[in-house]
């Protein structure tokens, strides 16, 4: 019976030692899971080994990728807030774990520049001295037109290819207004007139206080004959006085009607000057007595002398005697404006100083300049 108890008695350590085992052996299984869900997975070692040399660990599969941040590109770069991971990441392909290679930098390519705008031309605050007159041309008020023309040419402020174009209009429009025999109505500088008995052309210019040559109504009325007008007979006179002014630098005379700021543009006619500048400048004034026909000339140089119907005489048909009423040229003697029998020389500076026309040119303004009345201007 004792040993029968001893027997008994000896279960119990034995049974205390396999109950520690156990607890033992409990205790390392469960400290081995921990560990194995915080190291590698076999997965992450093959990675590992197949991305050798590559400096970046490889995800962990049981960890959700993170949603990379956002980045647009405008007129600033504007970076989105980093955005929640999803709960429930799908496991990545064998793709998506391979290496992401790194991001390229985008270089923004810079504004293109604006292309540079023209500043507006401003508009004329007025239009043209042209786009004035040509309405009323169309509408037939060639009088006003004509008016605003002239007083533009006279302003001395258009261009030079204004002022020709303006002098041509005006030419063309004076073919009738005063070169025709017909009279504008509302024109102040020409008027009708009816030839009565024992009237003569050289007497009723003189009585009806006309400031032109006769000669000068025989050419605009077409009187072929000036001794066979009849009583009855309408004629048309132009006013005057005409005056010239003579342009150095273009060889040009343009011819004025009237007197001050009311004086129309009429015609233009070409010039031949003196040589080395010689044409003396200024205002001068058509002598009395100083306007001559088949005049006969002596060369001042050289003593010769011309005879009045000499073809060799160099001053032509016509001479205009001039006289100085400038301060700087009372003194000027001899100074005029005459034909010549070189026509070649006209544009051109040839002669002893006087202002030359051609033949046709020279008879016309002897008929226009009046003695005493007539004003030449002479510019540089």
């Amino acid at each position: 019976m004792m040993s029968s108890r001893r027997r008994r008695r000896r279960g119990g350590p034995v049974l205390l030692v396999v109950i520690l085992v156990a607890a033992a052996a409990a205790t390392w299984w469960v400290w081995s899971l921990g560990v194995a869900e915080d190291g590698p997975t076999p997965a992450e070692i093959v990675r590992q080994d197949d991305a050798a040399g590559v400096s970046e660990p490889a995800m962990p599969e049981d960890r959700p990728l993170r949603t990379p941040r956002r980045v647009e590109f405008g007129p600033e770069t504007a970076v989105s807030a980093p955005q929640p991971a999803p709960s429930e990441p799908a496991r990545p392909t064998a793709s998506e774990t391979a290496e992401v290679p790194k991001p390229v930098a985008i270089e923004e390519s810079p504004p293109s520049q604006p292309e540079p705008v023209s500043e507006p031309v401003e508009a004329s605050a007025s239009p043209s001295t042209l786009e004035q007159a040509l309405p009323l041309i169309r509408s037939g008020d060639v009088v006003q037109a004509r008016a605003i023309l002239s007083a533009g040419l006279r302003s001395r402020t258009l261009s030079p290819a204004e002022a020709e174009e303006i002098r041509g209009t005006l030419s063309n429009m004076n073919r009738g207004m005063i070169f025709g025999p017909e009279v504008t109505p509302g024109d102040t500088f020409t008027r009708l007139y009816e030839i009565k008995s024992g009237d003569a052309l050289s007497k009723l210019v003189n009585r009806e206080g006309v400031k032109t040559n006769w000669r000068f109504v025989q050419r605009i009325n077409g009187i072929s004959d000036p001794s066979r007008i009849r009583v009855g007979q309408r004629i048309k006179l132009v006013q005057g006085p005409f005056h010239a002014e003579v342009d150095k630098a273009s060889h040009r005379a343009d011819v004025w009607l009237g007197e001050g700021d009311e004086a129309v543009y009429v015609t233009s006619l070409p010039v031949g000057l003196g040589e080395f500048g010689s044409t003396p400048e200024g205002a001068f004034r058509v002598r009395r007595g100083g306007k001559m026909v088949n005049p006969s000339w002596t060369n001042p140089r050289t003593g010769e002398r011309f005879a009045a119907d000499d073809p060799m005489n160099p001053i032509g048909e016509y001479w205009i005697g001039l006289d100085g009423i400038d301060p700087h040229n009372l003194q000027e003697q001899g100074f005029g404006i005459h034909g010549t029998i070189e026509a070649e020389s006209i544009g051109q500076n040839r002669s002893m100083g006087c202002v030359r026309l051609s033949d046709e040119d020279i008879a016309l303004l002897y008929e226009m300049l009046t003695e005493g009345n007539s004003v030449v201007l002479v510019r540089e």
